[in-house]
This record gives structure tokens, C-alpha cells and sequence, in this order.
């Protein structure tokens, strides 16, 4: 005999999520240093890959990095992925405008950083390989609270946008191995 199943009952209820996300030692140091207007990354001894923004450890041989492997890295780079987001409205949405939300790779990095927004561009124009350069906020205006080490919220605290740097595209090929 068949087991009968109760119905799927469907409920609208608006939900509010707070968590807080404790920055490390080595999240303080890449906020501080982004305050400053610099971007650090580690470089790892066993891989040689530079990880932005630093994460403690390598994520291919699972070796520590510290202070001792720290490396400053270019604010230009060249994007590796983007999305042209459409903002949906609910409520609390702050955005109403379409924008590129993209990768980038910095030059001197092994990883590519997230959250970037582009602009001063055509969205039909964004592509991989477009070089960009950071827009940096005055220093006055920087945040100078931590509230996410590791988020889009530190980077966009200090670094307002992404912008076409003039430079020639980088050559896909050569932007594959650091997609990760």
C-alpha cells in the first residue's frame, strides 16, 4: 500500500539573516594595507602561486604562508570572467541600474579577485582579457573599519570601481591557468 503524502503548503514570509564574519590577522593586514592604497597578496614558498587577497596557506599544497611570504601587487590587471547583473527588486535592493560585476587578475597575482565592479565601458564591450585599473576612493573617504576581511565590502571600501586601463587585451591563453 502506497504511503499518501500531506500537500506542499507554500508560505510568503519576508526573512532578515545577521552573522558577522571575524577577520584574521592576515585579513586586518590586507585591509590595512588597502586603507594605505596598496593590494598584498602571499606568495607561497612550495608553489610560487600569489594568492590575493592572502588566505594563510597555500591552496595547492596546503602549506602556511605568513607575513615573511607577503608580496604587493599591481592595481591593474586583466579581467577573467564577468556577469552583467540585472537588479531585481525586493525589498531592501539598493541597486536599479544594470552593471559588470567581473574577476580580475591583478598583475603580479596567481588568483583573480572577486567583486570587481566595471565601468566606464559599453557592456557589450567588457570581455576576458580587458585590461583594467582599480579606481581608488580618496584616502579620506576610505573605510576605516573592518567589517569583512575577506568580502567584496573591504575591497569596495577602499577601490570604488574598475576601469578600462588603455592597454592592449591580455591573450586568453595566457589568463587560463589563474581561472580559480
Amino acid at each position: 500500500m502506497a504511503e499518501q503524502q500531506a500537500p506542499v503548503v507554500m508560505m510568503e514570509e519576508i526573512v532578515s539573516l545577521e552573522y558577522t564574519t571575524l577577520a584574521t590577522d592576515v585579513g586586518i593586514r590586507f585591509m590595512d594595507c588597502l586603507i594605505e592604497g596598496r593590494i598584498i597578496g602571499h606568495k607561497s614558498k612550495q608553489s610560487g602561486l600569489v594568492y590575493v587577497p592572502p588566505k594563510g596557506y597555500c591552496l595547492m599544497t596546503g602549506s602556511p604562508t605568513t607575513a615573511d611570504d607577503e608580496v604587493e601587487v599591481s592595481d591593474h590587471g586583466v579581467v577573467t570572467g564577468f556577469t552583467i547583473i540585472e537588479p531585481i527588486q525586493y525589498p531592501g535592493q539598493e541597486e536599479t541600474e544594470r552593471y559588470v560585476q567581473a574577476q580580475v587578475l591583478l598583475d603580479g597575482a596567481s588568483s583573480a579577485l572577486g567583486l570587481c565592479r566595471i565601468q566606464d565601458i559599453p557592456f557589450e564591450e567588457v570581455r576576458a582579457g580587458l585590461r583594467v585599473k582599480a579606481v581608488w576612493r580618496p584616502p579620506e573617504d576610505r573605510q576605516q573599519t573592518i567589517v569583512d576581511s575577506w568580502g567584496g565590502r573591504a575591497i569596495s571600501s577602499c577601490i570604488q570601481h574598475w576601469v578600462p586601463s588603455g592597454e592592449p587585451d591580455a591573450d586568453p591563453a595566457s589568463i587560463a591557468k589563474n581561472m580559480y
